[in-house]
């Protein structure tokens, strides 16, 4: 399966989502806690506002055990059904926060499911992969990931993919290398994609 990385000599830069010679994600330990409420309340209390929870959607791949279905169709709908509970479609995204596992079938698995939600302009919008510098928190990264795109969305600033050196060309997606501006108005989206074909998808739209 080759879930985990045997870089067990280089841990820091064992994590390389994308790159021609990842060979499993790394184990990563942390949490992270996002406060919800509506706007209104929000500002009723005077809170610091940093984005929108626009949409989600939950999908299930039906397809193995573990692995992700190669085709991406579970987790292409996944996307989907979260861009249309936010209101927004495919065109209006400018930002993606990906699983990016870094495991040989599960990064190609999810540029699979980009390109069909995409389409060509998938190697036009920049996509951040952070477990390159978290690790993987398993059943953590959801909420983890949620928080870094919302503060992408916040700073308008697109966080940095570590550890890239050959990207795969069988994934040509416009990664980012180092931190980039993002425009002003933002519709992002985080994708958290569990063992067993679980699929999570949040859109985030700056304020």
């Amino acid at each position: 399966m080759h879930a985990l990385s045997t870089r067990n000599d280089d841990p820091a830069r064992a994590s390389r989502p994308y790159d021609k010679d990842r060979d499993g994600f790394v184990l990563g330990e942390g949490a992270a806690v996002l406060i919800l409420e509506t706007k209104e309340h929000a500002e009723a209390r005077g809170a610091k506002i940093y984005a929108e929870i626009a949409g989600g959607s939950v999908s299930s791949d039906a397809h193995h055990i573990t692995a992700p279905d190669p085709e991406g169709n579970g987790a292409a709908r996944a996307v989907l059904d979260a861009l249309t509970d936010a209101g927004v479609t495919p065109a209006d995204v400018n930002y993606i926060n990906a699983h990016a596992t870094s495991t040989p079938v599960g990064d190609i698995a999810e540029y699979t499911a980009l390109h069909k939600v995409f389409g060509d302009r998938i190697k036009e919008i920049p996509v951040s992969a952070t477990k390159s510098a978290t690790g993987h928190l398993l059943g953590g990264t959801g909420a983890l990931e949620a928080m870094f795109t919302v503060l992408s969305v916040h700073e308008k600033i697109a966080a940095p993919t570590l550890n890239l050196d050959n990207q795969d060309e069988a994934i040509p997606l416009d990664v980012v290398i180092e931190p980039r501006p993002l425009p002003d108005s933002i519709v992002a989206i985080s994708n958290s994609f569990g063992f067993g074909g679980h699929n999570a998808v949040i859109v985030v739209k700056s304020i």
